[in-house]
């Protein structure tokens, strides 16, 4: 029976994929969409150039195009968008996934017969696969076994082994946006950030309404849309139309005899583009919303300071422009007319090449299981449950960690892979390679209406425990730019396909500093007609320093500064795959060395003011001790002037009395003055310390019952083997009385 396609329910929505997962990380090329039945005459197809997506009947093209021969071609344009984007292309026969575990693209059919997986992949062109690529991992259980056994720590309350506290940070906003520019300009974003609340609205998360489920997606974006799928249990993908996607996601659990899931789907240039609006804050950083070009204004603003004149010198400062402009008229090989021709194909085609990787739409089954990845480019994630419910399983991107998981993914040891070149790690689980070298792994559940935000660089694996449907995004940002260029550069060394990594992420960046220095010119100009000459061109700059230290946070600068020195790299490669990257119309030789003399004046300025913050903090205790001393001593001497000593002398029995260099300095007393008392004796001494400590409790020097001299009127204590008197008593009457006489003492 013949299938006709009505072309007026067919979207005008593109195929073309981004090149990664919000998930996974990975997803295919864009290839063709076709609809079609067995006669030649009734079938279409449609265009996978960016922004047309036109369906033509195949009949009628020349020459003819046949479900047959479509099947064989990877894109195809149109006659109309071959002359702007290329031929169409071919299919490999040996066409296969290129990711970070090279896994290949299967036919889940062929997977339900045993005898297809021993069939050779020459004999399947490249579709079927060898046995060893399709091993079986049940995912489930071994995440449940280490779970058991306490490998993974509680994210939400478990502190990380670095000492930088807890893994997750939870929000639960009461009625207003914590999570801001602000909050991360204070306490940086470094850690993932869940938001706990019912109602996204509270950080700026649009979201359809009520009754919205799979079949709806299909409606949105097209059910002849076709998308990644990727099988859990071997972890290799196939292609879905969004109708047979959703027929098979209307399938009870129990029937289904594989478990998939759908991960790669961007849907930003669809309908339901139209109702879903990322959070606040993913809106306000994102390098492609705030740094790619819009206008042609800004074009010629690109063109004009940082143009490529190869001709002249190419350190020029920004400031000399006008000097260089003068008879620029003359020089113009173009009109106005026609350089605003060329501006405009130029934004057309970099709207064409913009990165479209802010809106994904993931659909997945009960029980799967994304493997452990990082996101490409380093780019941080939003991620909200529509409904459902996932189990995020994080590992903090340090050193050590980032080491162990680039190794498991490129030795073929991830317990996906199989076939690796390390037989003793074939089925090794990224979570035991943690743990064994005192890393932790940290679970986070996710619920129904909770928004996740994931730092650049972390790597995470994902479950579904049931059927999820799940909106979410990528975006680069300034606040983490030295992580997502190590992931880039840890993307460059395990050989990542270019498929599968960030859309023009090194032209992404070359706008980025442009963008920056751009702020500085436009300061600059400010500064210029605010004083009207009254201050050196030097005396701006300086400014201009301050005010930009004083707007981006210690971090931010640091991480554009080691971007100026990864552009500085990049402008001197010349491999193909760099070059190719380079904006049409800019000097990236001078971009990159004006922004590494910008940045390197900024950091060089921070470290000044951190060395006066320091010296000012220091002096200023110094003050505060010595103010602190002041006060005590000003107290102490008010007090003794308010309560004036009252020295009483002391009497004492005996006849004798010590020399007058001797003498306690209290006139009247007969005692013996004491080393280290000021002159006074130790009863006196004591005295005094009584009545300068302010305590107001008057000194009494008569010892307690008992332990007194028997002298009447004497105050001291009496000492041992002088018969009950003092020392100064005994002696006196040893020299005026003789020892009691032997008889005496016998009586």
């Amino acid at each position: 029976m013949t299938e006709v396609v009505d072309i007026s329910i067919i979207p005008k929505v593109g195929i073309e994929e981004a090149s990664m997962a919000t998930e996974a990380g990975t997803s295919g090329s864009s290839s063709s969409s076709a609809a079609g039945s067995s006669a030649e005459e009734d079938f279409f197809i449609q265009c996978d150039a960016p922004n047309c997506n036109e369906w033509h009947e195949g009949s009628t093209l020349s020459p003819p195009i046949t479900p047959l021969t479509a099947s064989t071609y990877e894109t195809w344009h149109c006659p109309s968008c071959t002359p702007y984007h290329g031929p169409s292309k071919l299919k490999s026969v040996t066409s296969m996934r290129q990711g970070l575990r090279k896994k290949r693209r299967i036919d889940f059919v062929k997977l339900n017969d045993p005898a297809a997986l021993l069939e050779s992949e020459s004999n399947n062109n490249g579709i079927g696969v060898a046995a060893n690529d399709v091993q079986e991992i049940d995912f489930r259980a071994k995440l449940e076994l280490r779970r058991k056994k306490g490998m993974f720590q509680n994210g939400m309350t478990a502190a990380s082994s670095t000492g930088k506290g807890c893994c997750l940070k939870v929000i639960t906003s009461g009625g207003k946006n914590e999570f801001t520019t602000k909050y991360v300009n204070t306490h940086g974003f470094n850690q993932p950030v869940l938001f706990a609340t019912q109602q996204p609205y509270q950080i700026g998360l649009k979201l359809p309404g009520n009754h919205f489920s799979f079949d709806t997606v299909a409606k949105l974006v097209g059910p002849y849309r076709k998308t990644q799928v990727i099988d859990t249990a071997t972890q290799l993908t196939t292609e879905y139309t969004l109708q047979e996607w959703v027929d098979y996601l209307s399938t009870p659990e129990k029937e289904r005899t594989r478990i998939l899931n759908v991960i790669t789907l961007e849907y930003s240039q669809t309908p339901l583009g139209k109702l879903v609006r990322e959070p606040q804050f993913a809106r306000e950083v994102d390098f492609v919303s705030q740094c790619w070009p819009k206008t042609t204004e800004d074009l010629r603003r690109i063109l004009d300071h940082c143009g490529d004149n190869k001709n002249n010198n190419n350190n020029n400062s920004l400031d000399d422009k006008d000097d260089n402009d003068n008879g620029g008229d003359n020089d113009k090989s173009k009109t106005s007319k026609e350089e605003e021709e060329d501006l405009t194909e130029l934004l057309k085609e970099l709207q064409e090449e913009i990165p479209r990787v802010s809106k994904y739409c993931l659909m997945s089954a009960a029980g799967s299981y994304t493997d452990f990845h990082v996101d490409f480019g380093g780019t941080a994630v939003w991620y909200h449950v529509y409904f459902g419910q996932k189990i995020f399983y994080f590992i903090e991107p340090t050193t050590k960690n980032l080491k162990i998981y680039s190794e498991w993914a490129t030795n073929g040891t991830s317990s996906s892979g199989g076939g690796g070149s390390k037989k003793s790690n074939a089925n090794a689980f990224l979570p035991d390679l943690i743990t064994a070298a005192g890393g932790d792994v940290f679970e986070v559940q996710l619920k129904k209406g909770q928004t996740l935000f994931i730092p650049s660089g972390w790597i995470h694996a994902v479950f579904t425990p049931k059927d999820s449907l799940v909106f979410g995004g990528n975006f680069v940002h300034c606040h983490s730019l030295e992580m997502q260029l190590t992931i880039f550069r840890l993307e460059k060394k395990m050989r990542v396909g270019k498929n599968y990594k960030f859309p023009f992420y090194q032209k992404l960046m070359w706008f980025v500093a442009w963008d920056f220095l751009k702020q500085r010119d436009d300061l600059m100009m400010m500064m210029q007609l605010g004083d009207k000459g009254k201050n050196s061109v030097m005396g701006r700059e300086q400014q201009v320093i301050q005010q930009i230290c004083g707007k981006y946070p210690n971090h931010v600068l640091l991480g554009y500064k080691a971007l100026a020195k990864e552009l500085e790299s990049w402008s001197r490669s010349k491999q193909k795959i760099t070059t190719d990257q380079f904006p049409e119309n800019m000097d990236v030789t001078k971009v990159a060395i004006q922004l590494g003399e910008l940045l390197t004046k900024c950091v060089a300025h921070l470290g000044v003011n951190t060395k006066k913050e320091k010296a000012s903090i220091k002096l200023e205790k110094k003050e505060k001790k010595k103010t602190t001393k002041q006060e005590k001593k000003r107290h102490n001497s008010q007090i003794s002037q308010e309560k004036k000593p009252v020295i009483t002398p002391i009497k004492c029995s005996s006849s004798s009395s010590p020399p007058a260099n001797k003498k306690c300095k209290v006139e009247g007393c007969t005692q013996y003055k004491r080393s280290k008392c000021d002159g006074y004796c130790a009863t006196h001494y004591r005295e005094q310390l009584s009545l300068q400590s302010g305590d107001n409790i008057d000194y009494n020097a008569i010892p307690p019952p008992g332990r007194g001299c028997k002298v009447d009127g004497c105050n001291k204590y009496k000492k041992s083997k002088c018969e009950g008197y003092c020392l100064m008593c005994f002696r006196a009457s040893v020299k005026t009385t003789s020892r009691p006489s032997t008889s005496k003492r016998a009586a």
